[in-house]
């Protein structure tokens, strides 16, 4: 009969140490997929991607997106002493039913350029978890005229200056 192999100390020490380097790296892999998972893999669309075409709004249906857009003019409701806000985002002639409730950034206003977080409803409305409103410049700022929002620089009435 042969005698059993005999494992030295420095052996069982490396073999420590291979599992420990390996169930380190197993913990960080583990902590960043779980960062990315809320937010890394959220899709980002126009309101007119989402509502035009009835088989792209199936497609965001009960899931998690991003919709840019702009507020629409007169369309936010607020309940005074309440956080829930109602409001419709738009783009090229397209619109959104949103929910929110939280609390609105300072820029939140009609015509404001918005990105909304949250889930496409069945019922075809948006409920957002995140609202992110965007800085104007003067130049891009988006103004009501008509009761529809325009963007471009300001207009400033006058006489024309074309020959």
């Amino acid at each position: 009969m042969s005698a059993p192999p005999v494992v030295t100390v420095r052996a069982r020490k490396k073999n420590l140490a291979r599992w420990v380097v390996l169930g380190a790296l197993a913990v960080v892999i583990a902590l960043v997929a779980s960062t990315m998972r809320g937010s890394a893999f959220v899709y980002s669309k126009y309101v007119d991607e989402v509502v035009q075409n009835p088989s792209e709004r199936a497609r965001w249906t009960g899931r998690m997106l991003r919709v840019e857009g702009l507020v629409a003019a007169g369309s936010i409701e607020h309940r005074p002493g309440t956080r829930a806000f109602r409001f419709r985002v738009e783009r090229n002639h397209a619109s959104l039913a949103v929910y929110y409730q939280g609390i609105v950034p300072d820029t939140f206003r009609d015509c404001a350029g918005v990105t909304v977080r949250g889930v496409l409803q069945p019922d075809g409305t948006f409920n957002a978890e995140e609202i992110v409103a965007k800085c104007p410049s003067k130049y891009e700022a988006a103004t009501v005229v008509n009761g529809e929002c325009v963007v471009g620089p300001a207009q400033t009435p006058g006489p024309s200056t074309a020959r």
